[in-house]
Formats: structure tokens, C-alpha cells, sequence
């Protein structure tokens, strides 16, 4: 596990990775826990399953910010700061408040991503350099693709607090599952809980998926 949060226990991140979103977010209902992120999807295709502890950052509009000028494209300095801070374990939450007119992120940042073992990446707002990163194979997930650059209308807000994307609470260190169907939130202080919970719901799935296959369902409560 990544050792820059302290979850009070010891958290799995390979076992969230057994489990899908949708059976994610159907515990987390149960448990009156509302941390399904909406309007983000999956920049891969066939995308699988990925948790990694949310490091979160948070860009903020400031118009043609002087700090933030690089000429061309590359990595913008807002961005700088992330990909020097991101470890081994992330999943690196960025808030550019769904902006779909400037993406912060892109090939060059997936790259290095990948190179330093984050698990991913969910942008609140747009990518760009998508068949690169599709063709690289790092995980992104994001409100869709745009290829103008973030650093003419972004400038660097805040890293390592708490953001609120779709109206879900994202803390650092928080569990942030996410596969071809979306992203769900799991508070570290619950991810126990929630995994134990979805784990029974998967295996209640798989019964019923057994029912169906032998063409005798008989306990649609099991749904």
C-alpha cells in the first residue's frame, strides 16, 4: 500500500481491484454512503479495474496567470507540481471544476505516471493526447477529450486537500475505484466495511449468474 496515508488500517488496494464499480456503489448505497462521482468516464477502451489512494490537487481559473507560462505544449507548471509529488499507489484527483475547454493533463503526464507506478488518473475537466494514452496504456478518466492546454485559463490551487467533484467528497488517502463503468469514492475510514459488504454482494451476483446460466433463477431476491 502507499505510505503517504495514514487509512488506520492496513487497506487492500488489490482487493478493490476484484470488485467493479457498479458492486462498489451498490454497497456504499446499503451503506447510506454517497461516493459514486458522476459524469467521468474511462479514456480506454476495455477498461479494467484500478484503485489507488486519491492525491488530490485542485487548479483554480486565474486568465493568463504569469506563473503558469511555458511556452508551447509540454507539461504545463500547474501540472509540475502533481507530477512531482504523485507516488507509487496513487490516483491522482484533479478538480479543474468540469471544464471542457482546457485539459490539464496528457500524454507527457502519463508517461511519467506510469514510469512512477500511480494507478491512474480522474480529471475533473478534460484530457487530451488520448490515442497516446491509449497507446501507452495508462488509465484516465475524464469529462471527454479537448486538446487545448489548461495553463491559459488554470493556474496551480491547492494539493493534498479536499476536493468535491459531482458532489462527492474526496479526501487525500481516500480508496478511488474506477473502471469502464465510472469512478467511485471509498472513505478511508470505511473502506473495511464497504469491502467486506461489496464482497458479499459480488458473491450474491455470481449466484444468481449461475441461476441464469442453468436457466433456473429461483430467487429473485437475490437481485
Amino acid at each position: 500500500m502507499n505510505t503517504n496515508y495514514d487509512t488506520g488500517k492496513a487497506v487492500s488496494l488489490s482487493s478493490f481491484e476484484t470488485l467493479s464499480t457498479p458492486v462498489l456503489s451498490d454497497a456504499m448505497d446499503e451503506l447510506g454512503i454517497a461516493c459514486t462521482i458522476p459524469g467521468l468516464t474511462a479514456q480506454r477502451f476495455h477498461q479494467p479495474t484500478v484503485a489507488g489512494f486519491a492525491m488530490t490537487a485542485k487548479f483554480v481559473v486565474a486568465e493568463r496567470d504569469e506563473s503558469a507560462y511555458r511556452f508551447g505544449g509540454g507539461v504545463g507548471r500547474p501540472l509540475e507540481k502533481v507530477l512531482q509529488e504523485m507516488a507509487r499507489g496513487d490516483m491522482v484527483v484533479m478538480d479543474l471544476g468540469g471544464t471542457q475547454t482546457a485539459s490539464s493533463w496528457g500524454g507527457l503526464a502519463s508517461r511519467l505516471a506510469s514510469m512512477k507506478g500511480v494507478k491512474g488518473t480522474v480529471v475533473n475537466g478534460t484530457c487530451r493526447d488520448v490515442a497516446e494514452i491509449r497507446g501507452i496504456g495508462y488509465p484516465v478518466w475524464a469529462v471527454g477529450a479537448f486538446p487545448r492546454r489548461s495553463r491559459n485559463e488554470f493556474a496551480f490551487g491547492s494539493m493534498r486537500q479536499e476536493v468535491v467533484i459531482g458532489g462527492v467528497v474526496i479526501s487525500p488517502g481516500d480508496v478511488v475505484v474506477a473502471d469502464a463503468s465510472g469512478v467511485v469514492c471509498v472513505p478511508r475510514g470505511r473502506a473495511g466495511e464497504v469491502l467486506k459488504l461489496a464482497m458479499q454482494i459480488q458473491e450474491t451476483e455470481w449466484e444468481l449468474l449461475s441461476q441464469i446460466e442453468r436457466g433456473d433463477v429461483v430467487n429473485w431476491d437475490q437481485v
